[in-house]
């Protein structure tokens, strides 16, 4: 098989993490500027001011995540009764804080929720779904963004100075959705098979894993021609889920004692997504998080610091989610790590039992 010179290996790379690298960059030396001019002090006033309602934000949270994994459940037509829900849930919390921590634009976090699930879902089907359930995550923000500015931007005047970035933003993450729904029309797990076997990422050319792409974009296209109902379906319990945002900003902004109206809550929620929708690129959301939610809530006549609070207050729920994520990964590998010795230990079990009972047959001769 051919292969590429050394020299050529992993170079399309290259330009990404220069680019990954000064956004981090970026991001470091925006937070060392707004520590300094206002001070950590503050910042932290602000967090013991939220104090228990972080708590209360980090249940809200709960009920978001399980929301999404009945988006996900809905786009798995033949759903296997072994499947627990738990495991699902599990799942899509791992690859969520895949997602939060990797700069993968979501494609990291799609294949470990399939993995996770491999032992009872096939892998075709999986990888299938969760690419389904990320375009209905999409257009279930978008649904979400459309409600969300309809009503507040009527409301509040200043959001008039607003109005051709947010059109800016809006296009763009209807964009998004629209080139996923593309590609996901051109056969994708096929075309990604043959570019890993050119590329020969380690040396996946089978016949299993070719067979297993061409089954997952079969199972694409079966879908969106056939369950329209449950993608629609799918779409609003994402929907739902993202409508918890204003509430969490609302619930913020009252534990620091300031003034919170729901249209207020409304606007910066979906101003602070079109933000991050347009910075999806970027690892843990930096820069977005916090420096969205200050440069909107600034513009609506908050104290600077209140919008960077509520960013940071925002960033350690999500933090715990995180580690959540990660510790049902964890606990994953060493169930399956387990799983494997086992089965690798039981031939040796069978072995031995055999000759034990070789010798005794000697011994009786």
């Amino acid at each position: 098989m051919h292969r590429l010179p050394p020299a050529h290996r992993g170079g399309s790379h290259l330009p990404m993490r220069r680019v990954e690298t000064i956004f981090i960059v970026i991001a470091i030396a925006f937070y060392a500027w707004f520590l300094t001019h206002y001070g950590p002090r503050e910042v932290i006033g602000y967090v013991r001011m939220a104090g228990w309602g972080l708590a209360l934000t980090i249940s809200l949270e709960a009920i978001a995540r399980i929301a999404n994994t009945f988006g996900w459940r809905i786009t798995i037509e033949d759903y296997p009764p072994g499947l627990r829900f738990y495991e699902l849930f599990a799942a899509r919390i791992g690859g969520e804080a895949v997602d939060y921590v990797t700069p993968s634009a979501q494609l990291g976090g799609q294949f470990v929720m399939a993995v996770d699930v491999r032992e009872k879902l096939r892998m075709p089907i999986a990888l299938a779904t969760v690419v389904v359930a990320s375009l209905a995550e999409a257009i279930g923000q978008i649904v979400f963004m459309s409600i969300a500015l309809i009503i507040s931007l009527r409301i509040i005047p200043v959001a008039a100075h607003l109005y051709w970035a947010i059109v800016g933003g809006f296009a763009l993450a209807v964009a998004l959705a629209g080139g996923f729904f593309f590609v996901q029309m051109k056969r994708p797990f096929s075309h990604l098979f043959r570019a890993a076997t050119k590329l020969d990422i380690a040396r996946i050319n089978t016949d299993e894993i070719r067979d297993s792409a061409d089954e997952a974009d079969a199972v694409l296209l079966d879908f969106y021609a056939r369950n329209r109902l449950r993608f629609v379906a799918s779409c609003l319990c994402y929907a739902i889920a993202w409508s918890l945002g204003p509430l969490e900003i609302y619930i913020l902004l009252t534990l620091l004692h300031q003034r919170a109206t729901f249209q207020t809550a409304l606007l910066v929620e979906s101003v602070g997504l079109l933000i991050e929708r347009a910075t999806f690129l970027i690892p843990g959301k930096l820069v977005s998080q916090e420096g969205g939610k200050a440069l909107i809530l600034g513009m609506l006549g908050y104290p600077p610091g209140i919008g960077f609070a509520v960013g940071f207050l925002r960033r350690i729920k999500e933090m715990v989610w995180v580690l959540f994520g990660l510790l049902a990964l964890m606990i994953h590998r060493t169930i399956m790590r387990q799983r494997g010795d086992i089965k690798g230990a039981a031939p040796a079990g069978r072995d031995s039992v055999m000759k034990m009972q070789r010798a005794q047959g000697e011994q009786s001769l």
